[in-house]
């Protein structure tokens, strides 16, 4: 498997939301700092999945983990690393049994905007894209992920900084 669009993706990515396009049907639609878009082939689903594996976990993990914590059973953010962690929002209508939900990164969100009781817009940089949802249920979900990014941290800190002290150690030793 190729994983540019995923490296790319984890570097300058905004948010990934499930589309129609008249030639190839259900795909993903990528949103990127710069303002530019990028289309690929596949579903959301499928590069939800590609992209938890770039970081050696899974939806049901994560859902299991942190679900719980904040109360829920669906639409649970997912946090992938320090200050990495998506959001889920319903952004479309579905067709069949295609998914609804687009993935927003938490850290790129600038601003909410209330367009309709049942609408919100989520403001990027360059981009806005509305969710069926309202403000304050948007605003629970931003909440949820940063309690979540806390609790991933209390979960793996003293790994982290045991990591830090024991190569801090190393290289003291070889130094002598």
């Amino acid at each position: 498997m190729d994983w540019k669009e995923i490296k790319h993706f984890v570097s300058n990515g905004q948010a990934f939301v499930p589309i129609n396009l008249a030639d190839r049907g259900d795909s993903v639609k990528l949103f990127f700092r710069d303002g530019t878009t990028v289309c690929l082939d596949m579903q959301s689903n499928l590069f939800l999945k590609r992209l938890l594996t770039f970081f050696g976990t899974s939806a049901a993990i994560n859902r299991h983990r942190y679900g719980e914590l904040v109360g829920k059973k669906q639409l649970v953010p997912i946090v992938l690393s320090y200050g990495f962690t998506l959001i889920p929002f319903n952004v479309r209508e579905p067709i069949g049994r295609q998914s609804r939900i687009g993935w927003f990164v938490s850290r790129e969100i600038e601003r909410f905007q209330k367009k309709s009781p049942h609408v919100t817009i989520i403001q990027f940089s360059n981009h806005n894209i509305p969710v069926f949802h309202s403000q304050r249920f948007c605003l629970d979900q931003l909440k949820n992920a940063k309690w979540i990014e806390m609790c991933y941290g209390e979960i793996h800190e003293p790994h982290r900084r045991q990591w830090i002290i024991g190569s801090a150690a190393l290289c003291e030793i070889s130094s002598m």
